[in-house]
């Protein structure tokens, strides 16, 4: 078959044809575990409320149907875990009665798309330093009465090896998107204020966007407290 494939004008040669092969298998495993994955957390929240509609639906909101479309598009081009956690909850909050309107669901979605693990790492660090550490399994470090930002991610063990001029990238491209409120890090502030939040409100949405429901808070990325 291979060999007829090279035959025929404009199909490709054999090496062209199996790995197209290769990578629509790859494709398909991809999207399948997808799809599993989503059903498999949709039946858990149906299981634990009674309000959670059915497939059948949910089949017919166009809300979360856009979100399934919109996430899954975004799910086939990545294998980093987080990612695929922050899309697989954005889908699960899509129907919700506090969810975004379906325009600030279609940014969210592609930032995601855009963004790497490290992005929504160190959004979630920004958000809660605190809750970071602790997460971590680290005391509060110690710091002087000012400090610099980047210093300050710096003691935490997710951003310890990397280089400073990749952190203060991240950073940047999350003030562009205003999610935070800070795209400098080598600036020294005052050590109190490097434990306070450091996300806009758009940011803190986004963040709740893509948190897992309280149901499932369990094996999902920690929900943002909005109290």
């Amino acid at each position: 078959m291979e060999g007829t494939a090279g035959m025929v004008p404009f199909a490709g040669g054999p090496l062209g044809v199996a790995l197209a092969l290769a990578m629509g298998w790859s494709y398909n495993k991809r999207m399948q575990q997808w799809l599993d994955d989503v059903a498999v957390a949709i039946t858990e929240l149906q299981e634990a409320t009674e309000d959670w509609p059915s497939f059948e639906e949910l089949a017919q909101d166009d809300v979360f149907v856009d979100a399934v479309l919109r996430a899954s598009q975004a799910a086939q081009a990545t294998h980093q875990a987080e990612k695929l956690d922050a899309l697989r909850n954005g889908v699960l909050n899509s129907p919700g009665r506090d969810a975004p309107d379906v325009e600030e669901q279609a940014r969210f979605f592609r930032l995601v798309d855009q963004f790497t693990a490290s992005h929504l790492r160190l959004l979630v660090f920004l958000h809660d330093p605190k809750a970071a550490f602790t997460r971590a399994g680290l005391e509060m470090p110690n710091v002087g009465p000012f400090y610099s930002r980047a210093r300050f991610i710096a003691r935490h063990p997710d951003f310890a090896e990397k280089p400073i001029a990749w952190v203060q990238l991240l950073a940047g491209d999350l003030a562009a998107a205003s999610l935070t409120a800070h795209g400098e890090l080598h600036t020294n502030v005052t050590g109190d204020s490097l434990w306070l939040s450091a996300t806009s409100p758009l940011g803190d949405r986004f963040l709740n966007f893509i948190s897992a429901p309280l149901e499932l808070s369990d094996r999902r990325p920690p929900t943002v407290d909005e109290s």
